[in-house]
């Protein structure tokens, strides 16, 4: 039987076939690849944008999508505050718009500016809808642009967004420690966003902290500078594409244990200060899992680190930020000389 094609629809290959199969290997083969294929199954391409939904839930518009953002923040930990200053590169995507919506929620905002266009002439904020509203005296350019926002917030004691923990440590001093709990909707109360999984964007962020203090994020450290009034910032690389509730941040006083993975992982626990010995058993488990994952499937853990950190207050069991998986404490920590094998 003869097979009948067009020139304007080519036969296409089988999904399993070594046409289809190459470029998808490829993209996987690099750091977090396969998270920027668009849903075509191709590198992430220009033709498809954000599909419309039109199950009932409220979305932001589609005016203009995240490529890039650029996070700085600045801990204020003894007054349960931070600022922010963050910088998003953005595709807009309509000729009539002269206003971006984006999420936030228990944000103050003190300044936003688009390139090229000036600063805002209106910030509107909405309590029922969880977002902040950016008005400019003239219609955005198509194409790429940058908006840039100056803000601060507040590090609460919900367990949600980015919040605070008082422990106590082993001279019976009580301190504080930060951390993130983004998942699902609470990046907003770290940073103002499109705060949806499907928006994904690359983070590139820093942290000024107290000096003393450890700052882990989703990926490796990239430089410290330290300050005159004791504080340090530490600045991470740049992270693959990824949807904003996977986002991490954590800052606090930590010992930690660490190893190395058959193919190059660079794998950590932190602990409490002067009991390292209790995250030896999680780190164990965690090589030996990475390297038969990597093994069974054959494809490789994209991230070059997995850290797992204890939170003295956490509201779950544990979430899979990427490159920094945050637990509760007995989820993670074990003495495994004096555990019994059931606890094991």
């Amino acid at each position: 039987t003869a097979q009948h094609s067009t020139p304007h629809h080519p036969p296409r290959a089988h999904p399993n076939s070594r046409e289809e199969q190459l470029p998808l290997r490829a993209a996987m083969d690099t750091i977090g690849g396969f998270a920027t294929l668009c849903r075509c199954g191709k590198s992430a391409c220009a033709t498809h944008i954000t599909a419309p939904c039109d199950d009932g839930r409220q979305l932001l518009p589609a005016d203009a999508e995240p490529i890039a953002y650029a996070l700085d923040i600045a801990l204020r930990l003894d007054e349960h505050a931070f600022d922010g200053v963050v910088a998003v590169d953005v595709d807009v995507r309509s000729r009539e718009t002269s206003s971006l919506t984006l999420h936030a929620k228990e944000l103050n905002f003190k300044k936003a500016s688009f390139e090229g266009i000036g600063d805002a002439t209106n910030i509107a904020l909405s309590e029922e809808t969880s977002t902040v509203t950016f008005t400019f005296d003239k219609p955005l350019p198509l194409g790429n642009g940058k908006l840039s926002i100056t803000y601060t917030g507040e590090l609460n004691n919900q367990m949600a967004g980015f919040y605070r923990s008082s422990y106590v440590d082993r001279d019976g001093n009580t301190k504080l420690m930060a951390s993130t709990q983004f998942e699902a909707i609470d990046a907003r109360r770290c940073l103002p966003c499109w705060d949806e999984p499907r928006r994904k964007a690359t983070f590139e962020c820093s942290l000024r902290v107290p000096g003393h203090m450890t700052a882990l994020s989703n990926m490796p450290e990239k430089g410290v500078e330290e300050h005159a009034d004791g504080s340090k910032t530490v600045s991470f690389d740049r992270t693959p594409r990824m949807s904003t509730y996977l986002l991490a941040f954590v800052v606090g006083e930590f010992d930690a244990v660490e190893a190395t993975s058959k193919n190059g992982v660079q794998i950590r626990v932190f602990c409490p200060p002067g009991k390292p010995q209790l995250g030896r058993f999680a780190l164990e488990c965690a090589v030996a899992a990475l390297d038969s994952y990597d093994e069974t499937f054959q494809i490789h853990y994209p991230l070059p680190k997995a850290d797992m950190v204890a939170i003295p207050e956490f509201a779950a069991g544990a979430m899979e930020n990427w490159g920094l998986v945050t637990y509760r404490e007995v989820d993670l920590l074990i003495d495994d000389r004096s555990a019994s094998s059931r606890q094991l």
